[in-house]
């Protein structure tokens, strides 16, 4: 067996292995075609490639290949081998993507290296710690070391339980708080995403973004509470025409449970209107009357679909003019938001992809 030494190839050169046998869902591939788009394509761990019937095949690396593609990458690492046996070939493919030894989550958790290490971006799960484990870092733990966090967490944990929260409809969608509906939009507005989760100074939430970067808070919110943030848009979860309607009423009672247990911890709730057709009477449910804190998404060449938004928050606000704020969508629905007295915030994220 022979080996190059690193070196850099347009991915257009390399082809995928037809028998790859690792897999990965459509979320993990986000995960690294977002983790490239940040951090660039590391050299410490190139491709595995070798000549194949005059290709060059990836032996180890056919996921971060379809990511290098997918975000149109001029170059990539890799080393190349030749002289392979079969032998030799099956052990480069099968050790590249085995996974040697457990994760120490001890370290993980209370290493200061990894303090602010967004595990969830990185697909990793840190499983809480057991109750045993809870009392011994109680009574032993080092008093210095008990305050190292800024935000202290236990006043959320003591109120995230399993509750019924009380609710105006059949489906028990909890009702949202009055006194707890957002105002003026507050700045930094960002995305919760990949970069924003590990800033502490963002002031509004919002969640139009891929399904997958917020999953992990409705199991375990506290990230977001101990944020800083003084309010959010509600999650806004996929929900289309063809989406079931028992699907679609769960995907709003979560996101209204967790906005309501959100309000109860001291964050103000935009609420968020941008569901589609089909649910828009479901998505009515446990806004109280007089609430006046809406969000939607502007959508180009979707105008029908924000006439139908201001009517609702005009609707359960009682006021022709709504505290409704738009994200995105372009020139016709900034004009539109302009004419109605609408908040209309730029897409930043579309707008820089473009």
């Amino acid at each position: 067996m022979r080996s190059s030494e690193t070196q850099w190839m347009d991915p257009k050169m390399l082809s995928l292995l037809a028998t790859n046998p690792r897999k990965i869902t459509k979320a993990d591939l986000d995960r690294l075609v977002d983790s490239i788009r940040i951090n660039g394509f590391w050299p410490h761990r190139p491709m595995a490639v070798t000549e194949k019937d005059g290709k060059l095949v990836v032996l180890g690396g056919n996921q971060r290949l379809k990511a290098a593609k997918k975000l149109g990458l001029e170059e990539v690492p890799v080393v190349v081998y030749s002289e392979l046996t079969p032998e030799e070939e099956a052990d480069i493919i099968i050790r590249d993507n085995i996974n040697n030894g457990d994760w120490d989550f001890d370290t993980l958790r209370l290493d200061d290296a990894f303090a602010d290490y967004d595990f969830d971006f990185a697909g990793l799960t840190i499983p809480d710690l057991g109750e045993d484990d809870k009392q011994e870092e109680e009574e032993g733990g080092d008093k210095e070391d008990e305050d190292t966090s800024s935000v202290d967490e236990k006043p959320f944990r003591e109120k995230l339980k399993d509750v019924l929260y009380d609710s105006d409809n059949d489906f028990e969608i909890p009702n949202l708080l009055l006194d707890m509906q957002a105002g003026k939009l507050e700045l930094p507005f960002v995305p919760w995403g990949a970069e924003s989760r590990l800033r502490k100074d963002a002031a509004t939430y919002h969640f139009y973004v891929d399904d997958y970067r917020f999953e992990a808070l409705w199991k375990d919110p506290i990230k977001l509470l101990t944020s800083g943030c003084k309010a959010i848009v509600e999650p806004n979860c996929s929900c289309h025409d063809q989406t079931p309607i028992a699907w679609g009423i769960q995907l709003i009672y979560k996101k209204r449970w967790l906005s309501r247990y959100l309000q109860e911890c001291g964050v103000k709730v935009f609420a968020d209107l941008n569901v589609a057709h089909k649910f828009i009477e479901y998505n009515k449910m446990g806004i109280p009357q007089g609430y006046n804190a809406f969000f939607t998404r502007g959508l180009d060449g979707w105008m029908e679909s924000l006439k139908s938004d201001l009517q609702v928050a005009q609707e359960i606000s009682g006021l022709e003019k709504p505290n409704l704020i738009v994200y995105g969508g372009g020139k016709e629905i900034k004009r539109f938001c302009q004419e109605k007295g609408l908040l209309y915030v730029s897409d930043f994220i579309n707008a820089k992809k473009k």
